[in-house]
């Protein structure tokens, strides 16, 4: 199959290929990349996906053809780009722990760019526990129980019912941000790939902003004001939000969820969608995650202090200080 892209304006195949994405917020999860993917949008020269995360390079497993690529993804996902937009980006963080995922966007963009933010890990995954629980692919509320079934889990045993990627729920290795780092530099390159450490993201956000739209060949728009915080949530009812939400299935194909059938009862996606929205949104609490336990930190620790140090030679910079305080 041929692949067709556009890239800063060159256009190899205008016929039958639409514009190609140039980067991605590949992650890692609950390290400022809805923050980050706000702020981004914001600016005029930069097209941001529709929906934030569509997820489409881990759902398809292989590589699609340009009618296909067109249809499902392009079309779906970009149709408000414009021709003054420099730069068009998404921002699945699934694509960071899926090698295939990264190959099949290089298939199409051999030059598309990668972002990943990394945090310390004792903050993160207790936010992204509860981020999985709130998805349903999580059905254990203790994190230690949930950590102490990762290995039952790469079995195949204990999987949450709805659980549609086991992944996910290996969290000693979604918090392994050197080893995810090491495999994105190998496969699409350093100088196609921009790390960002949370705690600067925090306490620098300008700066840091503004060295993201060097690495995207976007200019400055002048934003100064930068929202900090986005509150974890649960949900009140969880056969509620079983009705509400229903994610893709592994093949890729949308199951028929309740969203689904209101988008067939009303293809222009007002009154009925509204509801839904609606009742999305009274379904959902703030709840902040619970920190880890004195006993889980030192079993974290241990186990992730080699991956840590890895991240830092990676990067040239001492991150000892995440596990070590």
């Amino acid at each position: 199959m041929i692949a067709y892209y556009r890239m800063s304006g060159d256009i190899l195949n205008q016929s039958e290929s639409k514009r190609f994405p140039d980067f991605f917020l590949v992650g890692a999860p609950r390290c400022g990349t809805t923050a980050l993917s706000r702020y981004l949008t914001r600016n005029p020269q930069i097209c941001f996906s529709r929906p934030k995360e569509p997820h489409y390079f881990t759902k398809t497993r292989y590589i699609p053809d340009t009618e296909e690529l067109n249809r499902d993804y392009l079309d779906r996902c970009f149709a408000h780009a414009t021709p003054s937009h420099r730069a068009l980006g998404e921002g699945s963080v699934s694509y960071l722990y899926a090698p295939e995922a990264i190959e099949h966007i290089l298939h199409f963009n051999p030059k598309a760019r990668f972002m990943v933010l990394v945090r310390n890990p004792l903050r993160m995954l207790p936010s992204y526990h509860l981020r999985m629980q709130f998805l349903l692919q999580e059905d254990k509320a203790d994190f230690a129980e949930a950590w102490e079934l990762e290995s039952a889990r790469k079995r195949g045993e204990q999987l949450p019912k709805r659980c549609l990627e086991p992944r996910v729920l290996f969290y000693s290795e979604v918090a392994s941000f050197g080893a995810q780092i090491e495999q994105l530099y190998k496969i699409a390159g350093r100088e196609q790939t921009h790390v960002i450490v949370f705690d600067d993201f925090v306490s620098n956000t300008l700066g840091e902003y503004k060295r993201i739209l060097e690495f995207l060949n976007v200019d400055f728009d002048g934003q100064t004001e930068f929202e900090r915080r986005y509150e974890s949530q649960m949900y009140r009812y969880r056969w509620l939000q079983q009705i509400l939400f229903v994610p893709a299935t592994s093949d890729g194909k949308i199951v028929d969820t309740l969203q689904q059938r209101a988008r067939k009862y009303n293809p222009d996606g007002t009154k009925k969608m509204s509801f839904v929205k609606r009742l999305t949104r009274l379904n959902k609490v703030p709840k902040s995650p619970t920190p880890l336990t004195p006993q889980m930190v030192d079993i974290v620790s241990e186990t992730l202090r080699p991956d840590i140090r890895h991240l830092s030679q990676l990067l040239d910079r001492d991150l000892s200080h995440w596990i070590d305080e």
